[in-house]
């Protein structure tokens, strides 16, 4: 019999791969079993990492002999998650926020007090490796007494970026420092000790939905137990840094959780002007050394020659390390409750300190229209909020369905616009979200996965469930919206128009492009074996307001200053305004001349990738900058990884030189089947293009 601790886990989304991947690494553990409210998400962890059980219930995981439990549900859902775990006397590790206000600490507090729980909290930034050399550093006395503590947090968000402003971080004002404020504070926390006293400088709210504010800057400085501190808080920057510099009385330490590097500035025994010299040289050697070793652990971690070894998977391995540790050493983790009802205290008191949007004035009612009624699938993003704004415009009642229904933009608010919750690869919400509707778009592209065949279900099976539904419902006409990925573009001497049909080959094709190829050819064939009235629209490189203008169609950025193209640059590429985009599928709702038919929606105005960059960079103050490469470079570079990939046993998907090629665009795209059958113009005019799809940007905050 093993004498190792049972864990269980509750939440099967990415952060438990984490989870389990990092209990493979600890001694004296196991990965016991898994729930979570989707029983395939949660079969499939367990598969994947050896659980031995899949538990149908909460309460059955409650009433197993699981020794520890690690809570990984979204925060809001914390306190319910942890609670019957709580209340049977296991041992909980809840990620962070512990809970998202002080009152479901208490209720943690009470529950543990009175069935003799332990509670820890995963605050893995504690355990990033460049902090913790610091705290040894400054522990050691070498650089004397700590002074002060200055904390520069400025980091992207992808969810900001991506205006997926459904997130439970943007529901309200607190919630973005729960979600994303925690991981410095814990720092500044664990260094400078508890917080005796803070105040909060906040920048203004940036509006996400009308009456929402977004408190997505600030600066606080705190009085804390041990030395005062200061804190920059930014979320939604472009440039990341991720910065804590603690003064001493004799030296300067500096960890950077980003870059995983640590140094210091020191002193020597020479005047001042040698002393600066040698200083600073041994401060460069310092960040030299260590800039080598993250770039040599990347490779042998790569090469499965060494464990992996980036910060964020070294912090929460060491995160969960120390708290089984502690718990046999001690009975009790460091990182408890306590502490992360004190990080969740530190965010309220910030929180009261943001200033709330100013009041707008009532807009004036405008009338409902009375047109037939257009469904659009996923039509919460870019594209759909646009072509909403269209249907609107021609006259049409809109009923929106969508997974995410909070924090809207603005035109789903106006009447006229029902909005229903759902998800397109459930048949029972599409049939409720299309009963009575004789128009159907649908925008929506069904999700990702972790292989292809989880993308197929997803994209694939998706599209053709919708048509399947709508053709039962007695839908008049579908509209389907993929993207000219689904085509080969890689041949200069080729002219693609709608007659053209998906790319032949998709196996050649990288996971998204083949999916969007299989996808339309599948909406073909229902077509023409039913005769259902389906129109396909492929969008090209969508530009325009509310999406970020540093678009993949470029080529691919490993940050928002370079693009690695997928070629030279040289050639036009098939642009197209979202405004154009949307016109065109509100068109192809009611043209006689469309079932059946695809159509290439490209504008009329190409810059090539250099050209589109390079006044990019102009317009919104930037010093952005265009690498050329080449197909064939890259894709040598992309075969050096997939054979160490496939040499240290992963089973991996080969890259093919072919799709990078498509990725380049090169081909001609003829798009006079859309301007003669749907009556369509797209935008012709140059200086029009570049106020629509870049002019749009300068000046935009971070959010």
């Amino acid at each position: 019999m093993s004498n190792k601790k049972k864990v269980l886990l509750v939440g099967a989304g990415n952060i438990a791969k984490t989870h389990a991947a990092a209990l493979r690494e600890i001694p004296g553990v196991e990965l016991y079993g898994v729930f979570d409210v989707n029983a395939a998400t949660a079969q499939g962890l367990a598969k994947e990492f050896g659980a031995g059980r899949v538990f149908n219930s909460i309460d059955e995981a409650a009433a197993s002999d699981a020794d520890t439990v690690h809570v990984l549900t979204p925060p809001d859902f914390h306190l319910s998650s942890a609670m019957p775990f709580v209340a049977a006397g296991k041992t909980v590790l809840l990620e962070k926020p512990v809970g998202v206000s002080t009152a479901e600490c208490e209720q943690l507090r009470e529950a543990a007090n009175h069935a003799g729980a332990v509670i820890g909290v995963n605050q893995n930034l504690v355990f990033n490796p460049a902090y913790v050399q610091l705290k040894e550093a400054i522990a050691s006395g070498r650089l004397g007494k700590p002074r002060y503590l200055d904390y520069v947090y400025e980091v992207p968000l992808r969810q900001l970026a991506a205006r997926q402003f459904g997130h439970w971080m943007f529901r309200k004002p607190l919630n973005i420092l729960l979600e994303q404020a925690v991981h410095p504070l814990s720092q500044v926390l664990d260094l400078a000790g508890s917080v005796r006293e803070l105040s909060v400088l906040a920048e203004d709210p940036v509006e996400i939905s009308p009456g929402v504010g977004l408190h997505n800057a600030c600066q606080v400085s705190l009085r804390c137990e041990r030395m005062p501190a200061h804190m920059r808080f930014h979320v939604g920057a472009e440039f990341t840094v991720c910065r804590m510099t603690v003064v001493c009385d004799d030296g300067v330490a500096v960890a950077d959780m980003f870059a995983n590097q640590f140094h210091t500035l020191e002193r020597t025994a020479y005047m001042e002007p040698v002393d600066a010299w040698l200083s600073a040289r041994a401060t460069g050697r310092q960040v030299k050394s260590q800039g080598f070793s993250v770039l040599r652990d990347y490779v042998m971690a790569t090469a499965k020659l060494k464990p992996r070894s980036d910060a964020f998977y070294l912090g929460m391995k060491g995160s969960l390390r120390a708290f089984y540790q502690e718990l046999q050493s001690q009975g009790k983790p460091r990182i408890d409750l306590d502490f992360g009802a004190e990080l969740v205290s530190v965010c309220e008191q910030m929180a009261a300190a943001f200033k709330p949007l100013p009041a707008r004035a009532t807009p004036v009612a405008e009338p409902a229209p009375t047109g037939d009624l257009v469904v659009v699938l996923g039509g919460t993003g870019f594209i759909g909020s646009h072509t909403v704004a269209a249907l609107l415009g021609q006259g049409h009642r809109v009923r929106v369905m969508a997974r995410g229904v909070s924090n809207l933009q603005p035109v789903f608010y106006r009447p006229g616009v029902e909005i229903v919750r759902g998800d397109v690869k459930n048949k029972a919400d599409l049939e409720r979200a299309i009963a009575g509707a004789p128009y159907v778009i649908n925008l929506a592209h069904g999700g990702g996965g972790a292989n292809f065949e989880a993308i197929r279900a997803a994209m694939v099976d998706s599209a053709v469930m919708v048509a399947e539904v709508c053709r039962a419902a007695g839908v008049q006409r579908m509209v389907h919206v993929g993207s000219i990925a689904s085509l080969f573009l890689g041949d200069a001497g080729e002219t693609i128009t709608g007659a053209t049909p998906p790319d032949p080959r998709p196996e050649t094709r990288a996971d998204y492009a083949r999916a969007k190829a299989l996808a339309d050819q599948a909406l073909m064939d229902i077509h023409q074996k039913t005769g259902f009235p389906i129109v396909l629209m492929r969008p090209g490189l969508v530009v325009g307001a509310g999406t970020s203008p540093f678009h993949s169609g470029l080529g691919f950025f490993n940050n928002d200053q370079y693009c690695v193209g997928w070629n030279g640059g040289e050639n036009p590429l098939p642009w197209v305004l979202v405004g154009d985009c949307a016109s065109a599928i509100v068109a192809g709702v009611t043209a006689p001349a469309a079932p059946g038919r695809a159509y290439n929606l490209v504008g009329d105005v190409r810059p090539s990738a250099r050209q589109y960059l390079a006044d990019l960079s102009r317009t919104i103050g930037r010093p952005l900058k265009f690498v050329p490469s080449s197909p064939t470079g890259l894709w040598l570079v992309e075969m050096g990884k997939w054979l160490i990939k496939r040499v240290t046993g992963r089973a991996v998907a080969r890259p093919f030189k072919r799709d990078l090629m498509s990725r380049g665009l090169l081909a001609n795209i003829d798009c006079s089947n859309a301007k003669q059958d749907l009556g369509w113009q797209p935008v012709g005019d140059a200086a029009t293009f570049h106020r629509q799809a870049m002019a749009v940007h300068a000046g935009e905050g971070s959010a």
